[in-house]
């Protein structure tokens, strides 16, 4: 979920035209919203069949058997992320009303929708993937000898360091997408007069 920012960027187009918006205009906006959303949705969703392909034949393929464990639960962990993604943040479609009114609260409804589950990433879309990767990462290890965590290399500790980055990236881009959603959002209860 790290490709936000043209949601918010199709979000802040419409919002930038604010009061008093034309139906036509607020309809626009709206769908370019969903669109942008259900495209964001679709790219995830592809992703997630690549590392579902990648990590399943890792299951077989890595000689070690709890690195063939660790690949099972990233599996599984995916499994989770993309019902989550569909759950929690799939494009609901622009409602057929004829009033601003209607389709602001909708609007509305979605922003806080997206904003909710950018603002949790790190519950349901970073969390899962955890036990995988450190049961593919220290399990072999442990495994071997539980001592030898404490003498790692600079190859280990630098793909630790790594994996640590990214996850911190993905939370703070998707942290910085929910604050533009909440401006977005203040900015519709501004027009809505609360």
């Amino acid at each position: 979920m790290t490709g936000s920012d043209p949601v918010i960027q199709a979000w802040q187009a419409w919002a930038a035209k604010a009061p008093p918006p034309a139906l036509a205009e607020l309809r626009a906006g709206a769908d370019r919203f969903h669109r942008a959303i259900r495209l964001r949705n679709r790219m995830e969703y592809g992703a997630s069949v690549l590392v579902v392909i990648c990590f399943t034949a890792y299951a077989f393929l890595l000689p070690h058997p709890i690195a063939r464990i660790g690949a099972a639960l990233i599996v599984l962990g995916t499994f989770y992320v993309v019902w989550q993604l569909h759950r929690r943040a799939s494009a609901v479609d622009v409602p057929g009303v004829e009033g601003a009114l209607p389709l602001l609260a909708h609007q509305r409804a979605q922003l806080v929708r997206q904003r909710d589950a950018l603002a949790k990433v790190w519950l349901w879309y970073l969390l899962p993937f955890a036990p995988g990767l450190a049961v593919m990462m220290f399990g072999p290890t442990i495994a071997r000898d539980p001592a030898a965590l404490l003498h790692m290399g600079w190859g280990n500790s630098a793909s630790i360091l790594f994996v640590m980055a990214v996850f911190a990236g993905i939370w703070w881009l998707n942290h910085r997408a929910a604050r533009k959603l909440q401006k977005a959002i203040d900015e519709i209860d501004a027009l809505r007069g609360e």
